[in-house]
């Protein structure tokens, strides 16, 4: 077996009401060893949770150069303030910090910046560079040495939610980003080294989420090397202690090495 180039800590597997107090869904993903110039650290959603989950396992906001969104609803983008804050601040960013995602990333993240600290703006400035990357749907894009590329699926409406494959350092990641079942899911799973797929409900079909039937079902189709349920709602929950999941479930804290 090869040496492991990629960590993946889970900062957060829970849904968006925070159910049974599991944080947020996001993700931290670093290189093991010498990045070799590319991203150093690379968050994967940024929901309200995730800075504090960042701070409490005494990791460095500094080394943090990529942050990667799936879509802008509240619990995956609200902690974009926080980042900037900190930024500005305590860590005295020196380096530009990109920011990826759908289309309306950038007014997103500003808006939110604005209503949050909008006296830091205007008083103050930004005192450090951030560089959005709004990606195209279905190319791949080199983002501070990954290369990713964004699949549409179903959530939202009025803005485009992505789930993404995400390559790096010999390593696939497949991430489904919310959304119900969708055969974008099999190509983003294919292969994959990793496959981070979203399990709100359990026993009911929930419209714009996928559920543990779902996957059951479709387990077959999907060919990642490991499966990782999360994004996991109360009905889901009650599936997990009953040891009913169709794959592995995320831990808060988890840490993989790919």
């Amino acid at each position: 077996m090869s040496r492991p180039e990629l960590a993946l800590t889970v900062l957060g597997s829970g849904d968006a009401f925070a159910t049974a107090g599991r944080p947020y869904s996001s993700y931290l993903l670093e290189p093991l060893g010498d990045p070799g110039g590319g991203a150093r650290a690379v968050l994967m959603d940024c929901g309200p949770t995730a800075v504090p989950m960042l701070m409490g396992m005494g990791f460095d906001m500094g080394r943090l150069d990529l942050i990667l969104l799936s879509h802008l609803h509240g619990d995956h983008v609200l902690g974009m303030p926080f980042v900037f804050l900190d930024s500005q601040f305590r860590t005295k960013r020196d380096r530009p910090l990109v920011v990826a995602g759908p289309p309306g990333t950038e007014a997103k993240c500003e808006a939110l910046f604005r209503l949050a600290y909008r006296d830091t703006l205007e008083h103050m400035g930004r005192r450090f560079e951030v560089r959005y990357r709004e990606l195209p749907e279905g190319e791949e894009s080199e983002v501070c040495g990954l290369r990713i590329t964004p699949r549409k699926v179903v959530h939202q409406r009025e803005e485009i939610p992505y789930g993404y494959r995400i390559a790096w350092r010999g390593r696939t990641i497949g991430w489904s980003g919310d959304t119900q079942w969708d055969g974008a899911l099999v190509e983003l799973a294919r292969d994959a080294d990793l496959f981070i797929v979203e399990c709100f409900t359990a026993g009911f079909q929930l419209r714009y989420h996928t559920s543990a039937e779902d996957l059951e079902r479709e387990k077959h189709r999907l060919t990642a090397r490991r499966t990782l349920l999360t994004h996991m709602g109360e009905t889901t929950l009650r599936r997990l202690a009953e040891g009913k999941l169709p794959f592995e479930a995320a831990r808060d804290g988890q840490r993989i090495e790919l």
